[in-house]
């Protein structure tokens, strides 16, 4: 079992998870997130790449 070799070329797969989703699917630019804490503790996950387009975040989920 020492001769095994792995099918899969990994440098390969490393390039492709790269390149995937690197621009925001609302806005059309480079994704950016943060983050933020609303009220009483809550966090939640906001694009500021969507809020900097000036898209709504109501709009953007639609």
């Amino acid at each position: 079992m020492a001769g095994k070799v792995s099918k899969t070329n990994v440098a390969a797969r490393k390039e492709q998870r790269d390149n995937v989703n690197r621009t925001c699917r609302y806005c059309g630019q480079e994704i950016e997130v943060a983050l933020m804490v609303v009220g009483r503790g809550k966090t939640r996950m906001v694009r500021l790449c969507c809020q900097k387009a000036g898209i709504a975040q109501g709009d953007a989920a639609t």
